[in-house]
This record gives C-alpha cells, sequence and structure tokens, in this order.
C-alpha cells in the first residue's frame, strides 16, 4: 500500500503562510536573519580586500568573495577559492563560526515553529483564520454523519471547524480520517465567546449546533444547545443557526434564543417505522432520499431565464437539461427591517432607535428577520420568483 500526502487547498496554504510569518516575527527572525546576512557582505568585503592583490590569491573579485562567503557560512566547503593570507584566514574563521551557528539557530528556530503549530493545529488551541467557513458545535454519535453530509457531495470545498471539548485523541483521530478535506478543530466550550471568538464565528457562513451528549449527560443536551445559540447570536447575531434538539419541548426555548433552523432527533421515526409497516417502499424510498449519494436531495438555483415562467415551464427544462426532477419550490422572505417601521421624519425617537440598532450591529428586527417558505410539489401555473430555488432529485449520469 502507498501511502500519499494529503493534498492542500489554496486556503490551506495562505493561512498556514500567514501563521508562519506571525510566529517569525514572534521570535524575533527577522532579527537573525538580518545579522546572518550581515555577517555574509561584511566577511565578504572583509576577505575582498584582504585577498585582493596578494600573491597566489583565488579570490579576485567581489563576486567570489561573496561565493567564498557563502559556502563557508553553510559549511559546504567546496574549496574552489581558498585564502591564502594570514588575515584572510581569521575571517575565514569568524565567517564559517559566526555564520555557521546563527544558521544552526535560525533552522533551529523555524523547526520549532512548525512543530510547535502543528501541536497547536491537534490541540485544537489555535485561532482559526478562515472566512466562509461553516462551524459544528458539539459532539454526539451523528457527528461523523454531519461532517459526511459538509465535506462531501456539492459542499465538498467548504471549510469546517469542529468547536468541542473532545479528548485530544479523539479529535485527532477525527481529523485524521478526514485529512484530506479543509477541516479544522478548536478544542473549547462552544457556549463560551472565547472559543467562538477563537473559531472566527465573525467570518463564518452558518453553525450548526449539535445535541452534545459527549459529557454524558442527555437530559441537558437541550440546555447546553440553547446555551451554545445564545452565545453565537450574541456574538454574530446575523449568522444563520442550525440546531439539533432531543426534546420537543425544547423548540420554543430555541426559537426564542435565535436559532434560524431546528432539527427534531428521531422526528421522523415514528413516520419511517410505520410505512415499512404497512406501506413496503415508502420507507426505502425517504431512506434514499436523505441518504448521502446519487439519489441525495439537492438545492438548486433557478436559471435566471426562467424567473417569471410557470414551474411546469422550469420542470420540464431542468429535466431535459441534467436530468434534475425538481420536487418543491424554496421561497427565502427578507424579514421586516427597522426602516419599515420607523417614519420617514427625523424626529428624536426614530434616531435614537436607529442609534441603538446601529450600534447593535442589527438591520432586522429579532423575531423578523425573515423566513423560508416551502412549496411541496406545487402547481404548474405557479409563477418563478426572483427570491426562488428549487429542491429536487439530481439525473444520474
Amino acid at each position: 500500500m502507498v501511502l500519499t500526502a494529503p493534498r492542500l487547498s489554496a486556503r490551506t496554504v495562505r493561512r498556514r503562510a500567514r501563521l508562519a510569518a506571525l510566529f517569525l516575527r514572534r521570535e524575533r527572525l527577522p532579527r537573525l536573519i538580518a545579522l546572518e546576512a550581515l555577517i555574509l557582505v561584511c566577511g565578504a568585503v572583509a576577505i575582498f580586500f584582504a585577498e585582493h592583490g596578494a600573491e597566489g590569491a583565488t579570490i579576485g573579485s567581489i563576486g567570489e568573495a561573496f561565493w567564498f562567503s557563502v559556502v563557508t557560512m553553510t559549511t559546504v566547503g567546496y574549496g574552489d577559492y581558498t585564502p591564502h593570507t594570514a588575515l584572510g584566514r581569521v575571517i575565514g574563521v569568524v565567517i564559517m563560526v559566526g555564520g555557521f551557528s546563527l544558521l544552526s539557530i535560525i533552522t533551529a528556530t523555524i523547526a520549532s515553529i512548525l512543530v510547535a503549530q502543528r501541536i497547536q493545529e491537534g490541540r485544537g488551541l489555535e485561532t482559526i483564520r478562515l472566512r466562509d467557513h461553516v462551524l459544528v458545535c458539539g459532539w454526539n454519535h451523528d457527528a461523523e454523519r454531519v461532517l459526511e453530509g459538509l465535506l462531501t457531495g456539492p459542499n465538498k470545498d467548504v471549510a469546517v471547524v469542529l468547536v468541542n471539548e473532545l479528548p485530544e485523541e479523539t479529535a485527532k483521530e477525527t481529523l485524521a480520517r478526514h485529512s484530506e478535506r479543509e477541516l479544522h478543530y478548536v478544542h473549547g466550550d462552544p457556549a463560551s465567546e472565547l472559543t467562538l471568538e477563537r473559531a472566527n464565528v465573525a467570518h463564518a457562513r452558518a453553525a450548526v449546533v449539535l445535541a452534545d451528549t459527549s459529557r454524558g449527560d442527555e437530559s441537558a443536551a437541550d440546555d447546553r444547545t440553547t446555551l451554545v445559540t445564545l452565545a453565537l447570536k450574541s456574538v454574530r447575531a446575523d449568522i444563520n443557526v442550525t440546531v439539533e434538539v432531543l426534546d420537543l419541548k425544547s423548540e420554543a426555548h430555541l426559537r426564542r434564543a435565535g436559532a434560524d433552523h431546528i432539527v427534531i432527533s428521531g422526528e421522523f421515526n415514528g413516520f419511517l417505522l410505520s410505512s415499512a409497516a404497512i406501506a413496503p417502499g415508502v420507507a426505502q424510498v425517504v431512506r434514499s432520499l436523505l441518504s448521502f449519494g446519487a439519489a441525495e436531495i439537492h438545492r438548486q438555483s433557478i436559471p435566471p431565464e426562467y424567473v417569471g415562467h410557470s414551474f411546469g415551464e422550469l420542470l420540464a427544462a431542468l429535466r431535459q437539461r441534467n436530468g434534475f426532477l425538481a420536487l418543491a419550490v424554496v421561497t427565502e422572505e427578507k424579514g421586516l427591517s427597522l426602516q419599515d417601521l420607523l417614519t420617514d421624519d427625523l424626529s428624536l425617537v426614530d434616531a435614537f432607535i436607529r442609534q441603538q440598532f446601529s450600534e447593535a450591529g442589527r438591520e432586522f428586527l429579532r423575531f423578523e428577520e425573515g423566513g423560508i417558505r416551502v412549496q411541496i410539489n406545487p402547481e404548474d401555473s405557479y409563477l418563478i420568483g426572483p427570491t426562488d430555488s428549487v429542491i429536487g432529485v439530481p439525473g444520474r449520469s
């Protein structure tokens, strides 16, 4: 079996380069490099004046002097140029000892920085510099399936950051299993604002909050989910938060906490069990649609030229173009903004309200941030709007 190194994305390379530059500056490496360059230049100039014009000297130009300094400093010692004067040999010793010592310190510093960075990454102690990534907060037995959905298929290029308090070995195993994907880890309590800031929640695309059962107390999992949701919304009010709950009674609390989408664990178990018993085939179809694979349900944007046309025309066009079978239309409605409620005059009350919302970084009211309206199998005469998209099953290639 041949082991190949995982391929790093351009984003990962840029991020590691930025981190390396930061560490280099912190370890004062630029000063060491500048001192090394100073020894190189001064040594080359000194050896040139010491050897220039001497009887039997092989170093007759400044270029040859620089070459001698480089090979001496790196202990290569080709022997093509050697000093013949006593002063030149003394300068050569200084170049050799001083230059090699500094070079050893520089290489050791770089190696320690790289090792420290890898240790930080493995322990989840680094600060994430990504943008447009997805946070997965908490951990349970379904977390691997969530990662599979985020890191495969049409979303395989998305960067995912795990935020939890898993043991170090468990976290390393998870990262190793997805070493070819853009997966990162931040160790800490996702209900802590400091931990979320290390995960760079300010520039995240969305967050998924799992019902965290890693602590062994399932009864308190929904309470933890509510705390994490509140922390996410307090740090970044407009982030899209999808949460998993174990108890249906917790849904109302999470709505008040600001959760945008709520998935109830085991919500469809009753339907699948009863369908398998009295309507064979229904459960298999549903499982195929909800599983990762060729028949997985996808969301697809609508070509601009079909906006204003009927759903029947769009259905036929997508089916003919790539075999996509549209099952539903999703409409994203913009919420009620503050401007919609305030008057057009310049009253002190309106000005004060605008100032408070501006300082809070909010544009929409807490419970009026818009929503998603889904129409399953709409009428053929339904007119496609500019904010519509379709959900369906892609054609088999």
